[in-house]
């Protein structure tokens, strides 16, 4: 029994008549009746009642007819799911991201894949920075946004945006756009930061922001999620520096943004070898997020 003999079959059934089943078929009658004999002497059954003028179902070919066309609409809805996969328009991928990622590309990013594939399944893991490529080697995640620039061949990268830093500061800060010079004048205010080991790409751009003006912050508190960071801040608790695009999730706080003339990268990554068909989806996308959202413009 093979699935050339079931179509036959199921045009026999539907036409209750050779000849016609025959011509729709697009094979010659002979064949057609001897393709339906060898199925029936397989199965041990009489599927048709048969003579030189009706052709008619037996109870038992009733059944192998109803059975066969829902397993026949069963077989095409997983082609067309295996397709799908195939595709990337139906799948899983889980997704790293630092908290900066929530105030600029993710939620568009997010949004832009549910309208387009709303079978995608998105899985939203919030990864320190340091953390985020140990997440990688581990399988723990399949694609992340980082703004650790990677060298290994283990790892590929889409470069997003650009962006300022800016030094953030209480609304009623004495500090505004009009009289805010350079970082120089918070020499002596107390800062909020990310701990952050200097030895990694971010930890040197934003150690370099306060060594280039000879001085070190004085930290009062560490904290690697800036919607900590921008409540403490709020609460007048220290200052900080954070990536700009910060600002477009905290209008509703008590903070102020100026801007630095230091500027931090943000990257796509995800490992090179990984033949997941949700990937370029994902890429595609955040470019378009990019554009969107003129990101490129912080």
């Amino acid at each position: 029994m093979d699935l050339r003999q079931l179509t036959y079959f199921l045009g026999v059934a539907e036409e209750l008549h050779f000849s016609r089943a025959a011509e729709k078929l697009f094979i010659v009658q002979p064949a057609l009746s001897r393709q339906i004999q060898q199925l029936e002497e397989e199965l041990g059954v009489l599927l048709f009642e048969r003579d030189k003028r009706n052709v008619k179902l037996t109870p038992a070919g009733s059944y192998f007819r109803d059975e066969i066309s829902r397993l026949r609409h069963q077989l095409t809805y997983i082609t067309e799911q295996t397709k799908r996969i195939h595709s990337g328009v139906v799948g899983k991928i889980r997704m790293g991201h630092p908290g900066s990622a929530l105030y600029s590309i993710l939620p568009e990013t997010l949004a832009m894949m549910y309208e387009r594939f709303p079978d995608v399944n998105v899985q939203l893991t919030e990864i320190a920075e340091m953390e985020l490529v140990e997440a990688l080697k581990n399988y723990e995640i399949d694609v992340g946004f980082t703004r650790e620039i990677s060298v290994s061949q283990q790892f590929s990268t889409d470069l997003l945006f650009e962006e300022h830093f800016a030094l953030v500061v209480p609304t009623d800060h004495w500090l505004n756009e009009t009289n805010f010079q350079d970082i120089s004048q918070c020499k002596e205010a107390e800062f909020i930061l990310p701990k952050i080991d200097g030895d990694v790409n971010y930890g040197k751009i934003l150690h370099g922001i306060f060594e280039e003006k000879g001085f070190e912050p004085k930290v009062v508190y560490h904290s690697n999620y800036g919607a900590t960071i921008l409540r403490l801040v709020e609460k007048k608790l220290g200052l900080s520096v954070l990536p700009i695009s910060y600002r477009h999730g905290a209008s509703s706080l008590g903070v102020r943004f100026l801007k630095l003339p230091t500027r931090t990268q943000l990257y796509l990554i995800w490992r090179s070898d990984d033949a997941n068909a949700v990937l370029p989806h994902i890429r595609e996308i955040a470019q378009e997020a990019v554009k969107k959202l003129a990101l490129g413009e912080l």
